[in-house]
C-alpha cells in the first residue's frame, strides 16, 4: 500500500482512484506498474496459481519492482477464472499485459473483446517486437532487442565485438517508461473522449528510439569504425592510488583544458591532434594511456578535491555495497535499507512540490489478496 505524507493545503496522490490490472511478469511490465502504484493507483497483479511471477525465482528481483501491489491468482486457461478476470476488467481503468502476441487472443481477451467488456479501459500490451511484424512471434530477452535495435553493435570494448556490457536492461526498462508515458497520455485522452484505447509497446522499438541520437551521430560522421565511434578520451573510469575509481567526463573543450592543467599534461593540451571531442574519441587509447598513469599517483579523495575546485565533471564510482554511504544519495533520500530484509529500497526518483510519495517495503505473497476476486454469477 502506498502511503501519502500530506503537505498542508494539498490532497491526494495523482493516480488515486485509478485501478490497474497487471498481467505482466519478470521486468518491463512490473517495473511500469510499480510506478503507477507509487503515484497512487491501485495495482492488482494477476499471477499463476502456486507459481506466481517468474521474477520470484530471481534473487531480489520481485521485491525490487512489485512493492505496493496486490496479488491475486487466476488460471487463465480455466473458464471460471476467465469470468473472474472479465469482472476485474469491467471495473478497471488500465490493463497491462506482457505475453507474446497472440496469447491474449487464444485466452479470449483480444482487444476488441476487452473493449466490449469495458469501453473505457486503457489496454496496453508490452512485447519484445510488437504485435505485428516478421519477428512478432520470436522469443527474446533484453539482449535480443538490443541486438535488433543496433545498441548491441556499439556496446562493450570499442576495439572488440558486440557485448552485453551495459549493466542494466536498457530495452526492458526503456519500454517500461514508454508504457507509463503512453498509458498516462491515454488516460488524459479518455477525459476528453470518454473512450479507452489500445497501446502496442514494442521493446525493440523503444530501444531503437533511445538509439536515435547515436544513429544520427554515426551517419553524420560518415559511418566511423566502432573504435573511432565509441572510443572515449578523458571520458571514463580511472583507477586511483588507493584502488578506487573516479569517473571523468570531459566532453567540452574548457573541461578538457582544465583537466590537462590539474594533471599537469601540457603536451596533451597543446597537441592539435586532441582538439575537439571527435578527435579525442579517435585518439582515446593514446590519451587514456597517459591519464591512467596520472590517476594512479593520488588517492581518489585527493583527485576529487582537486577536480571539484577546478569545476571539472568528476564523481566517485560507487560499487553497490557503497551506495548507502554516499552522502548525496543519503541527502536525497532515494535509497534506504529495508528493515525486514537485506534488500535496498530505491524510492520514487522524482520529487514534487505538491505532495510527497513514500512507498513502504510491503511485497505481496502469491495470491495474498484473492479475497478481492468476485465470483461470477
Amino acid at each position: 500500500m502506498l502511503l501519502l505524507k500530506r503537505k498542508e493545503g494539498f490532497e491526494l496522490l495523482p493516480l488515486e482512484g485509478i485501478k490497474v490490472l497487471d498481467l505482466t511478469n519478470l521486468l518491463p511490465g512490473p517495473f511500469s506498474t510499480m510506478i503507477f502504484a507509487e503515484l497512487g493507483a491501485e495495482v492488482i497483479k494477476v499471477e499463476r496459481p502456486g507459481i506466481g511471477d517468474g521474477a520470484r525465482e530471481v534473487a531480489g528481483l520481485f521485491e525490487a519492482i512489485n512493492r505496493g501491489k496486490k496479488s491475486i491468482t487466476l488460471d487463465l486457461k480455466n473458464n471460471e477464472d476467465k469470468k473472474k478476470l472479465s469482472a476485474l476488467i469491467e471495473e478497471s481503468d488500465v490493463m497491462i499485459e506482457g505475453f507474446r502476441p497472440g496469447v491474449m487472443e487464444r485466452l479470449g481477451f483480444l482487444k476488441d473483446k476487452v473493449k466490449t467488456i469495458n469501453p473505457r479501459i486503457i489496454y496496453c500490451s508490452i512485447s519484445g517486437y510488437g504485435q505485428e511484424g516478421p519477428y512478432r512471434n520470436l522469443p527474446g530477452h533484453d539482449i535480443n532487442y538490443l541486438a535488433v535495435s543496433g545498441i548491441l553493435s556499439i556496446s562493450g570494448d570499442p576495439k572488440g565485438k558486440p557485448e552485453a556490457a551495459g549493466g542494466i536492461q536498457v530495452a526492458d526498462l526503456g519500454s517500461a517508461m514508454y508504457a507509463v508515458n503512453s498509458v498516462l497520455a491515454a488516460l488524459l485522452l479518455r477525459e476528453k473522449t470518454n473512450e479507452g484505447t489500445y497501446i502496442d509497446v514494442s521493446m525493440t522499438d523503444c530501444a531503437l528510439s533511445l538509439m536515435a541520437p547515436r544513429i544520427n551521430e554515426y551517419v553524420n560522421r560518415n559511418n566511423p569504425s566502432k573504435q573511432n565511434f565509441m572510443g572515449r578520451g578523458a571520458y571514463g573510469a580511472y583507477k586511483t592510488k588507493d584502488n578506487k575509481y573516479i569517473a571523468i567526463g570531459c566532453v567540452e573543450e574548457h573541461f578538457w583544458h582544465k583537466l590537462c592543467d590539474v594533471l599537469n599534461v601540457e603536451k596533451l593540451k597543446s597537441n592539435k591532434k586532441f582538439e575537439g571531442w571527435h578527435n579525442r574519441m579517435e585518439h582515446a587509447d593514446e590519451i587514456n594511456a597517459i591519464l591512467n598513469k596520472k590517476f594512479l599517483l593520488k588517492n581518489r579523495s585527493e583527485w576529487l578535491e582537486l577536480m571539484i575546485i577546478e569545476d571539472i565533471p568528476c564523481a566517485p564510482v560507487n560499487f553497490i555495497e557503497e551506495l548507502l554511504e554516499d552522502p548525496h544519495l543519503a541527502y536525497r533520500g532515494i535509497i534506504k535499507k529495508d528493515e525486514n530484509s537485506d534488500n535496498l529500497i530505491i524510492t520514487h526518483p522524482v520529487k514534487f512540490t505538491s505532495f510527497e510519495v513514500r512507498s513502504n517495503s510491503d511485497v505481496p505473497t502469491v495470491g495474498e489478496h484473492n479475497s478481492l476476486i468476485k465470483n461470477p454469477l
